[in-house]
């Protein structure tokens, strides 16, 4: 009885220890960076690096005229626009089962290239769940209210509020747009202005044609401008138009 005692704890022990080591791994890293990024891991601060791991519960934010694109192991891609915060809120994945993945947008802008997990974007006001397509999402405060909306730039996907007073449902298709307020009725979609869509694919955007080893001055006639430092990595396979996108489902809930 105590042999067999003793195996169950040292049993028991080894799995917690595998548990523990398998939630140590990372889940990402950083394959482009513009300006200054910074990662809170258990409340210590540090300044994002190119390659550096991204792991479970970390927060990334983003400086003023900064941005951030980051590589999952799902081959999910976020990237983050300027003054921008989000959070590894969940991550589970194997190439045998798939998974989910969670991330919060606390306030900003972020663009999502939807990887091989059951994907969800949470915001204060709206939680999207995607797989194989692509969002424009940005969320803030106007007018002392959160809003939060999305655009579709790839696939398909279905927003369904069931807020009191904002219940509603609508597909969104490649070029629509919603604008989701708490508390007002469930607005229609509607075909994104060039100028919406424009601005949100720009303020997501790292361009690999801008990527250079340090700061570099060029001189044109009587003046000159300066081309700020940027670290990228080369290209990697998903960019926008190069997935394969599948109908998808995008529950819309709001806080009570």
């Amino acid at each position: 009885m105590k042999r067999s005692h003793f195996a169950l704890i040292f049993l028991g022990i080894l799995l917690l220890l595998a548990g523990i080591a398998q939630a140590a791994d990372p889940v990402g890293s950083f394959v482009a960076l513009r300006g200054k990024a910074t990662i809170d891991r258990e409340r210590t601060l540090s300044e994002a690096r190119l390659k550096d791991s991204i792991y479970l519960n970390d927060t990334v934010f983003t400086s003023e005229a900064s941005r951030a694109k980051m590589l999952f192991t799902d081959d999910s891609v976020l990237t983050l626009g300027e003054k921008s915060k989000a959070v590894i809120k969940e991550y589970v994945y194997s190439r045998d089962k798939k998974g989910k993945s969670v991330i919060t947008l606390l306030d900003g802008k972020m663009r999502s290239i939807v990887g091989k997990t059951n994907f969800e974007i949470h915001t204060p006001t709206a939680v999207a769940a995607a797989r194989g397509t692509i969002i424009l999402c940005e969320t803030g405060i106007i007018d002392g209210k959160q809003v939060t909306t999305f655009i579709c730039v790839e696939g398909e996907f279905t927003v369904t509020s069931n807020y009191p007073g904002s219940e509603g449902s609508t597909l969104l298709t490649p070029g629509m747009m919603i604008t989701i307020v708490a508390g007002e009725p469930f607005p229609a979609a509607f075909q994104a202005p060039g100028g919406n869509t424009g601005d949100l694919l720009e303020a997501t955007n790292i361009s690999y044609e801008l990527s250079i080893p340090g700061p570099a001055e060029i001189t044109l006639g009587p003046g000159a401008f300066v081309i700020e430092q940027m670290q990228v990595l080369p290209p990697y396979e998903h960019e926008p138009g190069t997935i394969n996108t599948t109908p998808v489902t995008i529950d819309v809930l709001f806080p009570k």
